[in-house]
């Protein structure tokens, strides 16, 4: 029984090394991991400062959507809803539902047809940073579209380059 105790022992003993190493080692993996989706997450998104204030760059973007023949669904006041939610210093914050009919169509169109999950987003957001300028937000759709094929490339294209054209009135 001693002798059993004292092999257990010993096989811990010899163990934990290894295991403590995988164990660094899978927490070194896990980090780089951690950062490589950080850096696709902020690539997935564009943010450019506006050369309009806040109030300004809202209303000429809901202008220029509308001109352009896009639906504005809706302007989230999102700076009130910190606010009661308990946040007394949120800066002020838009979030923008637009989207242009017959592009995001085309879109979901090309999506079911290469049989791939929806993903199109009609969220822009406006926003004043802590360094006190105003910047407009919105998903990377240049990007999805390198990464897609066939038709529902083109059509992340086509969206990506009037989405650029809706952008251009408001930012540097």
């Amino acid at each position: 029984m001693k002798s059993l105790l004292l092999a257990t022992v010993a096989l811990i003993a010899t163990t934990l090394p290894a295991q403590a190493a995988s164990q660094k080692e899978i927490e070194a993996s896990m980090q780089q991991m951690q950062q490589a989706q950080a850096k696709i997450m902020e690539a997935m998104m564009l943010e450019k400062q506006s050369k309009l204030g806040f109030n300004e760059t809202v209303d000429t973007l809901k202008k220029n959507a509308e001109a352009r023949g896009w639906k504005v669904t809706g302007v989230l006041d999102a700076q009130e809803a910190m606010k009661k939610g308990g946040h007394k210093d949120a800066k002020p914050m838009k979030i923008m539902g637009m989207c242009h009919p017959g592009l995001a169509e085309a879109v979901l169109k090309a999506q079911q047809k290469a049989k791939q999950p929806p993903a199109l987003t009609c969220r822009y957001s406006v926003y004043e940073a802590l360094d006190g300028k105003i910047y407009v937000m919105r998903f990377n759709t240049s990007l999805m579209a390198s990464m897609a094929q066939g038709e529902v490339a083109t059509a992340l294209t086509s969206l990506a380059k009037e989405e650029d054209a809706l952008m251009s009135v408001v930012l540097k």
